[in-house]
């Protein structure tokens, strides 16, 4: 008893004893010497960063794709972009408007091979608009248990979204992916509600979502190294995804993303020296729900998409959408009091502006503009979400902007 309460007196002068992460970012004046520092604070492995400024952008790249093969980020590396997919295929799917092959309030029923139909409600009417603001009533659905390490999975869109939106799918379990909720009438984020919109884009050209977003958005845009699936890509050029470990410094107690809570508290309240944490490779995932986040590109190729998007024009000067599809893309799309600042999977930001993140595991990405001045930003990292890769994000896109 003795020694357990000379221990816990102890505790203190042990956690002051031990080594933390200086905060080294805030007196650096260039801003080379400010990322290599957020980074180190943050345990990041690469990062690729572009700023606009104007429909203009500026590449920069810092650290490693891989880190054990000492491989640097280039400007050419693809990362996996995540939800920032959504916004990416929410361009396809209004050239579909524009071409009459979709309409925003339609039901979408009228185009699906298999119906969606709430067991929770009576005559709803879910529409393309419902799905890309996620107020259509289905609920997320998002498991790292679906996805396949180093491919692409055997199991069809169509076949995946069957299985947890139609009566007899092995996932339905009595409409769990279905919401109380009129469509319309509530926000409730959903990755599966998004793969449900990619699909339409098969269900309306025969083609998938992967296949036509080559021919119809990438090459026009010149994003030629640009795709939703992994296959064709060489794993030589993708960033490897990385995990932080984090270690309570000369101890054996650590946490990472299988540990959230512990691994909070470790980067909270002991906050370890980048030398008590170890990048932790993960599997380049593939995913049945792919138009929730599939999309594996470079700086050079997003930074393309966003520069031309802003100036609405391929890279030949055709117009990517008709001024009033491309006005639709960036108007508020659902109440105030539904979903403040809500766009065509667009949503505003705290900085005022337009945009969207993503995470899975092993990256972080966000991509943020302002139309009107065609300024923003695109962050990519190789590195998970957590609370100091949050910090960091929100600070570098804080410095870009100011």
């Amino acid at each position: 008893m003795k020694k357990l309460f000379i221990a816990v007196l102890l505790l203190p002068v042990f956690w002051i004893l031990l080594p933390k992460q200086e905060a080294i970012s805030q007196d650096k004046k260039t801003f080379s010497e400010y990322i290599k520092a957020v980074m180190e604070e943050a345990a990041i492995p690469g990062l690729a960063i572009a700023k606009i400024d104007n429909g203009e952008a500026t590449l920069h790249t810092f650290g490693f794709a891989d880190v054990t093969q000492n491989r640097p980020v280039a400007q050419d590396t693809l990362f996996n972009i995540a939800s920032i997919s959504k916004p990416i295929m929410g361009v396809v799917l209004l050239k579909l408007v524009e071409q009459g092959k979709l309409e925003l309030d339609r039901d979408i029923n009228d185009y699906l091979p298999f119906k969606v139909d709430n067991p929770k409600l009576e005559n709803e009417t879910i529409t393309l608009r419902h799905l890309v603001t996620h107020t259509s009533g289905i609920a997320d659905y998002y498991d790292v248990n679906s996805f396949t390490a180093n491919r692409d999975p055997e199991t069809t869109l169509e076949a995946h979204l069957k299985s947890l939106l139609t009566p007899g799918g092995h996932l339905y379990e009595q409409g769990a992916y279905y919401l109380d909720h009129q469509p319309g009438t509530h926000r409730k984020y959903s990755n599966l509600a998004s793969a449900l919109a990619g699909y339409l884009v098969e269900a309306t050209t025969g083609e998938s979502l992967a296949q036509y977003s080559v021919e119809h958005l990438f090459k026009p845009l010149g994003m030629d190294n640009t795709r939703w699936r992994l296959e064709g890509l060489s794993f030589a050029e993708i960033a490897v995804p990385y995990e932080v470990e984090s270690c309570i410094p000369f101890t054996p107690v650590c946490g990472d993303f299988e540990s959230p809570k512990l691994n909070y508290v470790i980067n909270e309240y002991f906050n370890p020296p980048i030398a008590f944490k170890r990048f932790v490779p993960q599997p380049y995932y593939g995913n049945p729900q792919y138009p929730d986040g599939g999309v594996r590109t470079s700086i050079k190729e997003l930074s393309q998409f966003l520069t031309q998007l802003l100036k609405n024009q391929t890279i030949t000067g055709e117009p990517l959408l008709s001024a009033t599809i491309f006005q639709q893309m960036i108007s508020i799309q659902a109440p105030e009091t539904v979903s403040k600042g809500q766009r065509f999977f667009w949503r505003d930001n705290s900085m005022g502006l337009i945009g969207h993140m993503g995470s899975d595991p092993g990256v972080f990405a966000a991509m943020y503009f302002d139309p009107n001045k065609k300024d923003g930003f695109i962050i990519l990292m190789n590195r998970g979400l957590d609370t100091k890769s949050g910090s960091a994000m929100k600070n570098i896109a804080l410095r870009l902007m100011n």
